[in-house]
């Protein structure tokens, strides 16, 4: 069976949330045994091999970016990523199509789609997500975002032309639920990288932070961290926090590196960070912003050695609590962390958590071709 996937952005390499769910969802379709149009769009990114080898065909839309596109009562983020040639490819079989994201949902609504099998996968409330964004910032920055809220707000209605809409997290799912009472709205977790780690072998003593640096929401966990947990733990002469990611800004790269005890790692390969999630003695995944799902949690579950520590922010809308240690003030986040850093799991503690993991179903090998009817 032939589908087509229109994604947000290139979904290689996977080295973020959406783009980790999209390329492996991309590989548990092939698997099941569909034909995968995927149409994407091109801009800070490059055309892969991999993604020629998933699918049938790929093709490449430039993003329409610029001052004049702004003036628009869509969002941004959604005019953007229209394109004549992306509808006429469309338009070119009868095949289902799955839209990655609000982004791409700038002719769901064309009657040109009338009766086609149309799906859309929700990646966050995405009006919710920018105004989150927007209270973490200032300046020309805040106004944008928040302009990109209301925007986003106002297209949402957009999704009653929608046959199925795949929520990402339980709180999504019964949000969309009583938002399109007409419309099928399905809990699909994320799709990751679910070869796990060697359940033996050791960790060493440090604390890893990791994410795309770019994001407000994980430069202000960053701060958080540095500010307000390690000035309660005891003094060590040693690096005991790493922050890992992509593109990190120079004013955080001055910060970070004035920090005591801390080191600073920009744009890991992911070779690299997997083996810095594997190795860490406590994987800290933070943030205050809870919306859809924190791909880090998965990955950190999935490829580490250590203890995960979480805030309760990071696990709304998911039941992966019971494979966290949890804590929420600085104070108790930093006594836990004193504790965990004079201790390791157990290669049986690390199977059981996997197997745990798998049994609620965080694994790409669940009945997609279920999913997708």
């Amino acid at each position: 069976m032939k589908i087509h996937v229109v994604s947000f952005h290139v979904p290689y390499p996977p080295n973020y949330g959406g783009a980790v769910d999209v390329f492996y969802k991309l590989k548990a379709l092939q698997r099941a045994g569909y034909a995968i149009v995927l149409h994407t769009f091109l801009y800070d990114g490059e055309a892969h091999e991999a993604l020629e080898s998933l699918c049938e065909r790929v093709y490449y839309y430039p993003r329409h970016t610029g001052l004049l596109r702004q003036f628009s009562l869509l969002p941004y983020n959604v005019v953007s990523r229209q394109d004549d040639q992306l509808l006429a490819h469309l338009l070119s079989d009868d095949s289902p199509i799955l839209f990655e994201g609000l982004h791409t949902c700038g002719y769901l609504a064309d009657p040109r789609l009338k009766g086609r099998m149309k799906m859309v996968r929700m990646h966050n409330i995405e009006h919710d997500y920018y105004l989150r964004l927007a209270q973490q910032t200032r300046g020309w920055r805040q106004l944008y975002l928040r302009l990109e809220a209301a925007r986003f707000e106002r297209f949402q209605p957009i999704l009653r032309h929608a046959d199925v809409i795949f929520a990402i997290s339980t709180t999504d799912q019964a949000y969309l639920a009583q938002q399109f009472p007409q419309q099928q709205v399905r809990l699909l977790p994320c799709f990751f990288d679910d070869t796990f780690v060697e359940a033996e072998g050791d960790t060493e003593p440090y604390l890893l932070y990791h994410g795309n640096l770019a994001v407000a929401e994980n430069v202000a966990a960053v701060r958080h961290i540095i500010q307000s947990v390690l000035p309660l733990m005891a003094p060590s002469g040693s690096v005991r926090l790493l922050v890992a990611g992509r593109n990190p800004s120079p004013a955080l790269r001055r910060w970070v590196h004035e920090g005591s005890g801390v080191k600073l790692i920009a744009n890991p390969t992911q070779e690299e960070l997997d083996s810095l999630v594997e190795k860490a003695r406590v994987n800290l995944l933070f943030t205050f912003q809870p919306t859809g799902i924190k791909l880090k949690l998965l990955h950190s579950l999935v490829k580490s050695r250590g203890y995960c520590v979480a805030n309760d922010m990071m696990l709304q809308g998911n039941n992966l609590g019971e494979l966290c240690q949890v804590a929420n003030t600085p104070k108790e986040q930093a006594t836990l962390l004193t504790q965990l850093l004079q201790s390791t799991p157990s290669a049986d503690e690390i199977r059981a958590r996997q197997q745990r993991l798998q049994q609620l179903g965080y694994n790409t090998v669940k009945p997609i071709s279920e999913c997708f009817i």
